[in-house]
């Protein structure tokens, strides 16, 4: 039968006691500190993650600053080259245009003493018929038929002159 003494109590007890101080001391501890220390690299570990996202931000937000500065840039850019090409464009067609002016008024010049010299070439060719009918009426006798005969002639030769 079983019997329960009390020795036996307490040697178990004692066994108990000290079976538990070495598996706290050699076996609970240690595993208890890793599993701290593993927690604190996984809280560090959120941590950084945190840090590398809050940097992130940063960054994207930086990059947003610039890009607006590069696109503001871009449209203050395009917008002096267009100033720029419209300056230059008035400038090319206000120079044609003084050199259209320049050439219409030259050619009025040209085309007035080319008008004066065949006028005065005309008067000169006129002059020289007056004088050969003026010297062909002298020559002649006083008739009417001699005078019907230059005066077709006159108008026969200044037909001529055209």
């Amino acid at each position: 039968m079983l019997s329960v003494e009390l020795t036996n109590i307490i040697f178990t007890v004692i066994n108990l006691l000290i079976l538990y101080y070495f598996l706290h001391r050699f076996l609970f501890k240690p595993v208890r500190e890793v599993l701290e220390k593993r927690r604190g690299e996984i809280d560090s570990s959120y941590k950084d993650a945190e840090e590398a996202k809050r940097q992130a931000e940063e960054l994207r937000k930086q990059y947003e600053t610039s890009m607006n500065g590069v696109e503001a840039e871009r449209r203050e850019q395009l917008e002096k080259t267009k100033l720029e090409a419209s300056r230059e464009y008035d400038e090319i067609i206000g120079n044609a245009r003084q050199k259209a002016e320049r050439i219409l008024s030259d050619a009025k010049l040209e085309a007035e003493k080319e008008a004066k010299a065949k006028q005065h070439e005309m008067q000169e060719q006129m002059a020289l018929l007056v004088a050969q009918a003026a010297y062909k009426i002298a020559a002649s006798k006083d008739s009417s038929e001699n005078d019907s005969k230059l005066y077709d002639t006159f108008l026969k030769d200044a037909g001529k002159g055209d």
